[in-house]
């Protein structure tokens, strides 16, 4: 696979960087009961005795915050992250038909994507009329379905290829994300574009976000069980919060400050909340399972969790000036880290201008409260799944980072310490080019590797009717870590649809 150092560095950099261009129960949370088989999904509770098994991240390897670490022994920096926890571990069966069985949650996939993008509307009806392997009863996944079967073992694409096939090779944004049943229903005074019209919950196969979209999407169908991602959770009256659901036992306070990830870790490894001393640093499946889909703000159950409340300050974007404040809720460290993206730093000609490795320096969070854009604005949801840079000393330069997030403990569930994690999981040979899908834009990539054209920055600007310099400051220069499309666009004071389209047009006006 090859990456153009141009334009696909740029939104490949874009993708990764869009995390905080400023930035759970689900919508079907209610209840709890054990999961009941249906006819060839076989059942959850059998396999694992719980109605919503955790699987594990797959993450194998460790990492500082700026390269690869052997696993660090305890007491040490950057001890108890992910890898040196061990879950649930992911197992899968190619029915040989199209459709792929998780051993672990009883669900059924369909190995592809669909052909084309589509509206969330759209999806739905998809699904409906699917008729797939010899069943009918398709639908849209929940955001923590289609989270199951993400697979952080080394990032870009986030799924294991083995078993579940993607469109494209990554270098085009619109082939990126799978649409979730999950509409977004938060509504606040300041909120993006993004986020505005009729937004729904998607997962990013190849950057792994979870974000508030609106426009086309691609679609995996899935079927079984419906209580998969259902929460159950029981206050101990003790300061902790048990999931008996999951299985796992969490701290009902979050740390009550903001902490970079090393100390993070640390405060896990050292607390003892309730007498427990068995505390970690919950790696991202575990801390987004407990995210609420619903609609209610903050995205997490406030009745068994305490939340600190934050304050979020909204900016004009033409003039800088604060225009108002709303009350907001913290983003949460987990112990899972964005490993090297080897994608974007190799493949896009090493155009970053930064010392360290893109990936190494980050770790997931889960946005409680809304994920903003650089101006305070909601962009991304709250309940969204972004990375962070890990620290201040590893800054990559942008602008765009925070480094310092809160912490919920977590304890129990069906977990291993591993303290040298598992660099097998690691697969060299996995498949990372694709079919192309429609995306109804144009496609830049076309699965193949071929090297692909530049837009025309000029034609581009021409056609959104600002000038060139005004689109270049708003992107940067190609290769350059900027903000994302979204917080592009506001500057320009057009829609996110507008610029990317601009951008196509002027592409393929280049090819011809």
């Amino acid at each position: 696979m090859k990456y153009h150092t141009g334009i696909i560095a740029l939104i490949a950099a874009m993708a990764i960087m869009a995390l905080f261009a400023g930035c759970v129960s689900q919508t079907d949370d209610t209840g709890s009961g054990q999961a009941t088989a249906e006819p060839g999904t076989g059942s959850i509770t059998a396999a694992t005795g719980l109605s919503y098994p955790i699987v594990d991240t797959n993450q194998g390897t460790c990492y500082s915050n700026s390269e690869l670490i052997d696993g660090p022994a305890e007491g040490v920096a950057f001890y108890g992250q992910d890898a040196q926890y061990t879950g649930i571990t992911p197992s899968y069966t190619d029915n040989g038909d199209g459709t792929v069985t998780d051993d672990v949650t009883g669900l059924i996939w369909a190995q592809d994507v669909s052909d084309a993008s589509m509206s969330w509307e759209d999806a739905g009806k998809y699904c409906e009329d699917l008729e797939l392997a010899g069943y009918d009863d398709w639908r849209l996944p929940t955001v923590k379905e289609l989270w199951s079967i993400r697979d952080f073992s080394q990032g870009w694409p986030w799924v294991d290829t083995d078993y579940f096939y993607l469109v494209g090779d990554g270098s085009e944004m619109a082939q990126h994300h799978s649409w979730t049943s999950n509409p977004y229903l938060v509504v606040s005074e300041y909120q993006n574009q993004q986020v505005e019209g009729n937004p729904a919950w998607i997962v990013n196969d190849w950057t792994g976000h979870i974000k508030a979209m609106s426009g086309n999407r691609f679609v995996r169908a899935v079927r079984g069980v419906t209580t998969y991602g259902i929460n159950d959770f029981v206050d101990n009256g003790d300061g902790t919060v048990t999931d008996e659901a999951t299985g796992l036992i969490w701290s009902q306070d979050d740390n009550g400050e903001a902490i970079n990830w090393e100390a993070a870790l640390a405060y896990a490894e050292r607390a003892t909340t309730a007498g427990y001393d068995d505390w970690r640093l919950p790696n991202i499946k575990e801390l987004q399972s407990i995210a609420d889909y619903s609609g209610v703000f903050p995205a997490t159950d406030s009745g068994v969790f305490h939340l600190t409340e934050l304050t979020n300050v909204v900016y004009d974007p033409d003039t800088g000036e604060e225009i108002g404040t709303q009350t907001t809720y913290p983003f949460y460290w987990s112990s899972t880290s964005n490993p090297y993206v080897e994608a974007y730093h190799e493949e896009a000609g090493d155009t970053v201008e930064s010392d360290y490795e893109p990936g190494y320096t980050y770790a997931w969070t889960l946005a409680s409260g809304y994920c903003p854009d650089m101006d305070g604005y909601d962009l991304h949801g709250a309940g969204a799944v972004v990375f962070d840079t890990k620290a201040e000393e590893v800054s990559d330069g942008s602008g765009i980072e925070v480094f310092y997030h809160y912490v919920r403990l977590v304890r129990g569930g069906d977990v291993t310490e591993t303290p040298d994690g598992d660099p097998t999981t690691i697969n060299t040979d996995r498949v990372v080019v694709f079919e192309e899908g429609d995306t109804g834009m144009g496609n830049r990539g076309n699965g193949s590797g071929d090297e692909q054209e530049m837009p025309d920055m000029a034609a581009a600007a021409e056609q959104l009717g600002v000038t060139e310099d005004a689109l270049l400051a708003a992107m940067g220069e190609p290769g350059q870590i900027t903000p994302d499309f979204a917080a592009a666009a506001v500057a320009l004071g057009v829609t996110e649809a507008e610029l990317l389209d601009a951008l196509e047009t002027s592409a393929v006006e280049e090819q011809k």
